[in-house]
């Protein structure tokens, strides 16, 4: 039986490395029972989060260099995939599952989630569907996109022990800023990507990112309890030990301002 869903909006520290590692610590409370369901949706700073596969490439640090000198905060997330942003412009979400049996509910988690953007989306006017656009900027099966070929959603998945957190990003408008950070990164990664499948809400119609926050809420939850919540002490002193693994490693050693 589903139970209750607690909400956090916003919560964003404007540390990019700070706030991924806030979003594994959530991922690893729930999986010991510290925590049930959780759901993060805010529109954080401009950040680019790389996967572990880029964070070992040999353009890596050509890339974070790259990503700095347009002003992204860089860090390495949790999940795979390859480089994705984040801005004001942009919806961020994480959605923390307890479950048995992680593994086995990792493509069912995925749907679930792909189909309550897609429902979102619906509910404000913006028809949309999951599939995988040709030459799409960290490409998977269970992106999301309007008029057919441009990527509006992102999705990766960590799993604990007895947790899966589904996270990702809704591109609320300015496809271009995404473009222009991601193409050069791509490049120094040596990873290929067609600009003309980056896409946003606005391609549709012009939608509020709150609103848009409120319908995924509303689509994730349907018919169950939320209630809101805020980033908790405990949650807090898990994240600041878990920082630095989110920190590029040649970046560890200088202060974020």
């Amino acid at each position: 039986m589903l139970g209750d869903v607690t909400v956090i909006r916003g919560q964003l520290s404007g540390d990019a490395a700070l706030d991924t590692a806030t979003s594994r610590a959530i991922l690893l409370r729930c999986a010991d029972g510290s925590i049930g369901e959780t759901l993060q949706v805010g529109c954080p700073h401009r950040v680019i989060a790389f996967g572990k596969q880029d964070a070992i490439s040999d353009g890596f640090r050509t890339a974070t260099d790259i990503a700095a000198a347009k002003g992204w905060d860089p860090c390495v997330r949790i999940a795979g995939g390859r480089a994705v942003v984040f801005s004001p412009r942009i919806v961020r979400f994480a959605w923390t599952i307890p479950t048995d049996d992680p593994a086995r509910d990792m493509r069912r988690n995925f749907g679930r989630l792909a189909d309550a953007v897609v429902s979102a989306l619906g509910t404000l006017g913006v028809p949309s569907e999951v599939a995988e656009t040709p030459g799409e900027y960290c490409a998977g099966e269970f992106s999301v996109r309007v008029l057919g070929s441009r990527k509006v959603m992102g999705v990766g998945q960590r799993l604990a022990r007895t947790a899966a957190q589904v996270g990702g990003m809704i591109v609320v408008e300015d496809e271009g800023e995404i473009n222009e950070v991601l193409v050069p990164v791509y490049e120094a990664l040596a990873v290929a990507m067609d600009p003309a499948a980056t896409g946003s809400i606005a391609d549709v119609r012009k939608v509020d990112a709150v609103d848009l926050m409120d319908s995924l809420v509303r689509a994730i939850a349907s018919d169950r309890v939320t209630s809101e919540s805020g980033i908790t002490p405990e949650t807090a002193m898990v994240a600041a030990t878990l920082r630095d693994d989110h920190r590029p490693a040649h970046l560890r050693s200088e202060v974020t301002p």
